[in-house]
């Protein structure tokens, strides 16, 4: 591995967590990003050769969406993981914002399971806001005919088949589920399908005694929805027919070139880890792109 300095990068992401809170909360994004691409890393999910390649978007993000301040890791919040899990288990009956409570909950958790950064009761209170945030937001719209409307999760009449999510069933999940290109390029449903499930399957494993099959619900309220949706649109053209000439491939340096020009608000980078910890948690090998880039 290059010389990289994690535990820099990490501190960022909590900092990062603490004024998005106090601000913007969408900002959380871009510390999720650092984080999948530390871990990416640290897991070895990609060539060796793409390493620098890496490293360069790491320190293109901190530089353009600097924190103001840097992350005072003091006294350290007891039971910190224990805590949030209980806060974001508490409500867990609808999806909250895509699926964005569990998402940055997770983020954040499995970076300081890697470490010895303390997390702090600031922290922990950044962390309730945000995920309070998101419960308020309601759960997120959804592009029909080129609008964004809000579709109630719970007033929408159930279909299909629930199977426990694990890292085979969000990935054929994703794989499988039919959706018009122009509704995945307005609103990314899709691609937070696939960060969703993985978040809850981790969560599965890593905190059993709080996560069992509890969040399972909410994320089939969203793929209910979505197949309701789909339902609506008049302009269908399924993204298969129309996906790009080039394969995005994540294991290619050409990837993260284009991360690097464009990086959709750090999608980039969680898509890539979400789909390669997913294949690695499988112990599946990726071998075509071409339904992981229908996401992006």
């Amino acid at each position: 591995m290059i010389d990289l300095d994690i535990d820099f990068y990490r501190r960022w992401a909590c900092q990062k967590m603490l004024e998005s809170s106090q601000s913007n909360v969408w900002e959380g994004h871009w510390a999720c990003a650092v984080i999948a691409l530390t871990e990416l890393l640290e897991e070895k999910l990609v060539p060796a050769k793409l390493e620098d390649l890496i490293h360069n978007n790491l320190v293109k993000i901190v530089e353009e969406h600097a924190n103001e301040q840097q992350y005072r890791a003091n006294k350290e919040y007891e039971g910190f993981p224990a805590q949030m899990m209980r806060l974001l288990v508490q409500k867990n009956h609808t999806c909250h914002a895509l699926g964005h409570d569990v998402i940055y909950t997770f983020y954040l958790l499995s970076m300081l399971s890697r470490s010895a950064i303390p997390a702090t009761a600031e922290l922990f209170d950044a962390m309730g806001k945000m995920v309070g945030s998101f419960e308020a937001s309601g759960p997120g719209y959804v592009t029909v005919n080129g609008e964004n409307i809000v579709i109630d999760p719970d007033g929408v009449p159930y279909t299909g088949v629930r199977l426990q999510l694990t890292p085979e069933t969000v990935l054929d999940l994703l794989h499988n589920f039919q959706r018009p290109l122009q509704m995945e390029k307005g609103d990314m449903q899709l691609g937070h399908i696939l960060t969703h499930g993985h978040a809850i399957v981790e969560m599965k494993q890593a905190y059993r005694q709080y996560v069992h099959d509890n969040l399972d619900p909410a994320f089939y309220a969203r793929i209910n929805l979505l197949a309701y949706a789909n339902t609506l649109e008049e302009n269908r053209v399924e993204s298969e027919s129309a996906v790009t000439e080039y394969e995005l491939n994540p294991l290619e340096p050409s990837y993260w070139e284009q991360a690097l020009a464009e990086s959709r608000h750090g999608h980039f980078y969680k898509y890539a880890y979400s789909y390669l910890r997913l294949y690695r948690m499988a112990g599946r090998s990726p071998s075509d792109f071409r339904l992981f880039q229908r996401i992006l």
